[in-house]
């Protein structure tokens, strides 16, 4: 019988515990394959153009009209953005408070992947998987230029448990006008790891540890690698990173992007394929400005999937709880990833 473990991440330190005796149940988790049957009031569908804000940038061939029918890829704003779409004056420094708080501005966008309601990334044409990709690649550029942007989010959200509202198939990019939390936390683990073992970049310095060690490693391919992370926080969690240093996903060059495209597609088809349905979240964090730190920053994409819903134990303690053991997560991947070849 394998050992319930606490494993900590090298880079940010954050500690999750692995519970290997429930990973025989995986099945119990997923809901049933949705069904994604068109629907002619969805917003994103081709020949609603005319329900949605402006598009803030598109990809359609030569000659198309703006906002109108004939589009490969669409971005326009978010009609309910978690940020303040345009500055708002600070308050009077009234002194110290107990409690902090301050306008929260910053850039919300929709990058609709596709003009039909399915199916899923996962599943679109590998051409049009590389013009989403790009199209995102492009919106992160774009809005690393703007005034008070810190950092650039780039997720998607799909399924009910993802906290995904809509089935058409849909990214989402959100800026605040400083590092977030999260990013924060990988640059900061980040200088650590660096001076405690003098690499020249703590992500780097890890995937040459999952390539020699071999258990968790998915793939190494095409300019990138995959993996499952020692400490995953989540059953199946993998991440993908670029082998080219480099801080924002805004720095991807046109080849990395139609790879990137291709292994994100197939790493969706390897899960869905060991868990019909399963929601998820998949992640893409991009610094923006000279803060200390952020040129040893090393992008990546993790895939979060979306099994159980964090209980008690894990909002009250702090630590992640992983039901299946990354190396046996890694091993039913790698399987299903052959398989779809």
């Amino acid at each position: 019988m394998t050992v319930t473990e606490f494993r900590t991440d090298p880079i940010t330190g954050r500690v999750a515990i692995v519970v290997p005796g429930r990973s025989a149940r995986p099945n119990e988790h997923a809901p049933p394959p949705p069904s994604i049957p068109a629907d002619p009031n969805c917003p994103f569908c081709e020949g609603n153009e005319g329900v949605t804000p402006p598009e803030l940038a598109v990809f359609a061939p030569p000659g198309r009209s703006p906002n109108s029918r004939g589009w490969y890829v669409r971005t326009i704003p978010n009609r309910f953005p978690t940020v303040a779409t345009s500055p708002v004056p600070a308050a009077a420094d009234t002194g110290p408070e107990p409690l902090d708080h301050r306008p929260a501005y910053g850039h919300h966008e929709v990058v609709i992947e596709s003009p039909a309601h399915s199916p899923t990334l996962a599943y679109l044409p590998p051409e049009q998987v590389a013009r989403a990709v790009r199209m995102c690649r492009e919106r992160v550029r774009h809005l690393s230029r703007q005034p008070q942007v810190g950092s650039v989010t780039l997720f998607e959200n799909m399924g009910p448990e993802s906290g995904g509202s809509l089935w058409h198939p849909h990214a989402q990019l959100v800026t605040v006008p400083e590092i977030s939390p999260s990013l924060r936390e990988e640059i900061e683990g980040s200088n650590r790891y660096l001076e405690r073992h003098q690499a020249r970049c703590a992500f780097e310095s890890v995937v040459e540890e999952e390539i020699e060690d071999g258990q968790r490693k998915l793939f190494d391919s095409e300019g990138f690698v995959a993996y499952t992370p020692f400490a995953s926080s989540l059953a199946y969690e993998v991440r993908v990173i670029p082998h080219r240093h480099t801080g924002s996903f805004a720095d991807v060059t046109d080849d990395e992007a139609t790879a990137l495209a291709s292994h994100l597609a197939g790493l969706l088809r390897a899960l869905l394929s060991l868990l019909p349905g399963a929601s998820y979240n998949f992640v893409v964090r991009s610094p923006v400005g000279t803060d200390k730190g952020i040129d040893a920053y090393h992008w990546h994409l993790d895939l979060y999937p979306r099994l159980v819903r964090p209980d008690g134990f894990d909002l009250g303690s702090g630590y992640s709880v992983n039901t299946v053991l990354p190396e046996v997560a890694a091993e039913a991947l790698r399987g299903a990833l052959a398989a779809k070849r």
